[in-house]
């Protein structure tokens, strides 16, 4: 109990001190800028999300009407130069959402005995960075720093510390090789992407070679036998080995992912000018080394860009543990596809319950203001599809407009099935 309420203590005072330096920081920001000492960006965004829910579950549930919601985000992304070598970064996300669908959510999540509002706002890092403002059913509020970090370089020796993004992936889609932060396809408005309270050591062994040794300590939240989340410390510890040859990238590396032994290799290059990537991780409980048996994560990704400046991209994932059948079959109701779009607990092992899934995307801009691109995912087991059209209109220079769809379609308990359809309208001015 003592650690516990000493770690609390520790979280919030760390918190509270950072959001005192951060407006310090601002309230000073023109005079730092001329020293370029300090550099400030980030955003404020509008988005309004229409949830069409189409399936047996929701009409049994009595949902059969549409659901709004809208969301006010704002980010600041921070980075001051303490010394030439030394540099601090600090980014935080400010979150007000709000409307019938949160309400909608907390009464479907409810019934399965979770509560949206707490999965939603939850921390996994090892320092709870985290900070609800105030919250019911039909709203949140709330703050998260998801970069806090010092990053100190010495000639051909890098060491960063704090909550950072460990990025080691390779491909545009799913990226087994990121153990340290894997993050959801669909949430395509957080491009940031979540960080990791870890520290990172990156030593330059040549001109296109190095060694980065990562360790991050942080939490899981998983369901028990009963169903129940339960809140578990975990520690993913790995060291990779980089390399540039014959104009292809290429990785190795091995380590420990929360509860697994794992290892992989990753490469990135060309083919006749088309962009050639590629991941594959393996995995082992290591709590069961003996009894258990190997998980196999895969994926490929070829893009290409033609003359007239269509984009095209093509992947596929395999997964050697995942279904063959129904993705869900085994999960059952609210624990199925639905809870896909709503999980923050995704990692490099679990990219995808189907053995299989194929991505497909075109990107075209119609004009240098104007760019349309549509996106789909098929599961060629369960036969169900995901779809997502984008067009994004740049109003300003700093200003922009995007219509985003998310289709979803398949049978009960399919990958892509007991959604519905995602309608979103976005409005974000940078800065």
């Amino acid at each position: 109990m003592w650690n516990k309420n000493f770690h609390l203590f520790i979280s919030k005072w760390l918190f509270r001190s950072s959001v005192a330096i951060l407006f310090l920081l601002m309230s000073q920001h023109r005079a730092f800028a001329k020293n370029n000492h300090l550099l400030v960006t980030g955003y404020t965004e509008y988005l309004n999300n229409t949830w069409i829910p189409q399936g047996s579950i929701y009409s049994t549930l009595g949902i059969n009407n549409w659901q709004s919601q809208s969301g006010i985000y704002n980010r600041f992304n921070f980075q001051y130069s303490l010394l030439n070598n030394l540099k601090v970064n600090v980014s935080m996300r400010n979150n007000f959402i709000f409307g019938p669908t949160i309400a909608t959510y907390n009464k479907l999540f409810e019934q399965a005995g979770f509560n949206y509002n707490k999965m939603a706002m939850a921390d996994n890092g090892y320092l709870d960075l985290t900070m609800r403002y105030s919250d019911n059913p039909s709203y949140l509020f709330y703050t998260n720093f998801d970069r806090a970090n010092l990053k100190l370089s010495l000639n051909k020796l890098e060491i960063t510390l704090g909550r950072q993004r460990i990025n080691w992936s390779k491909n545009l889609v799913w990226n087994p090789n990121d153990i340290f932060n894997a993050y959801n396809y669909f949430e395509f408005n957080y491009v940031e992407k979540p960080g990791s309270d870890a520290a990172l050591v990156q030593w330059y062994t040549g001109n296109f070679s190095s060694v980065q040794l990562a360790a991050k300590l942080g939490y899981t939240e998983l369901p028990d036998s009963n169903g129940v989340l339960r809140r578990e410390q975990k520690k993913t510890i790995a060291a990779m080995y980089h390399l540039t040859k014959w104009n292809y990238d290429f990785q190795a590396f091995g380590g420990v992912m929360e509860d697994d032994v794992t290892a992989g290799m990753g490469w990135a290059g060309s083919i006749a000018g088309a962009g050639f990537t590629g991941e594959v991780s393996w995995f082992r409980n290591q709590q069961q080394f003996a009894d258990t048996s190997n998980v196999w994560v895969a994926s490929v990704d070829m893009n290409y860009t033609f003359k007239n400046n269509l984009f095209a991209q093509l992947s596929g994932i395999y997964n050697s543990a995942g279904a063959t059948g129904p993705a869900y079959a085994q999960y059952g109701s609210l624990s199925g596809s639905f809870s896909n779009l709503l999980m923050n607990n995704v990692n490099a092992k679990t990219l995808t319950r189907s053995r299989f899934d194929l991505f497909g995307e075109l990107s075209y801009p119609i004009t240098p203001l104007i760019k349309v691109d549509v996106a789909s995912i098929y599961n060629p087991y369960d036969k169900s599809v995901y779809v997502g059209p984008t067009a994004t209109f740049s109003l300003t220079e700093n200003l922009a407009l995007s219509a985003v769809g998310q289709l979803f379609w398949g049978d009960s308990l399919t990958e892509f099935g007991d959604i519905g359809q995602m309608l979103f309208f976005d409005l974000k001015w940078s800065f």
